[in-house]
């Protein structure tokens, strides 16, 4: 009897161990991995695709989440545009779109080459200067270069960015 009691507890046993062999035991993210994902939290983002202008070349140089001791964090998407055309442009348009999972728009903001900087001038901002709008047309082969920033923190969570670029050709005289 002591035989048959030692043999079904060692059977037991072994049926035991068989069937929790396969039970997975979560560990702890290492360190490593721990500041990777923080590092990912801060800085990583939907980076900012070009949507093509057969008469503008647009090149992003920065697209990044720039952080302060003073301020949110900025995200800041800066580049260089060339008018590629045979015609005069007088100022480019950018517009970043910023969209869900879906393409559904959430939200858009706009503004100018450099050169045409002026034109995102309010009226106020227009009274205090003391100055009208200007832009300087870019020539055929003319780069010039754009700057973005908005605070990270207004924008909705967003999974693309598509920065549109349209450009106006030379006006007539008047």
């Amino acid at each position: 009897m002591k035989k048959l009691t030692i043999l079904a507890t060692l059977t037991a046993a072994a049926i035991a161990s068989t069937a929790f062999a396969g039970t997975f035991a979560p560990q702890q993210p290492s360190l490593n991995a721990q500041q990777k994902a923080h590092l990912h939290s801060l800085y990583d983002h939907p980076k900012t695709e070009v949507v093509p202008n057969g008469d503008l070349k647009v090149a992003i140089t920065t697209d990044a989440i720039m952080h302060s001791c003073c301020m949110p964090p900025n995200l800041v998407v800066a580049g260089k545009l060339t008018n590629v055309s045979n015609r005069e442009i007088n100022y480019v348009h950018l517009i970043f779109s910023f969209e869900d999972s879906k393409g559904k728009v959430l939200h858009t903001e706009s503004m100018y080459n450099n050169k045409a900087a002026s034109l995102n001038d309010d009226a106020e901002v227009q009274r205090v200067l003391g100055e009208k709008p200007h832009f300087t047309a870019l020539k055929p082969g003319d780069s010039d270069t754009f700057n973005f920033s908005i605070p990270y923190p207004m924008l909705p969570e967003f999974t693309k960015v598509e920065l549109i670029s349209t450009d106006e050709p030379q006006l007539a005289a008047r």
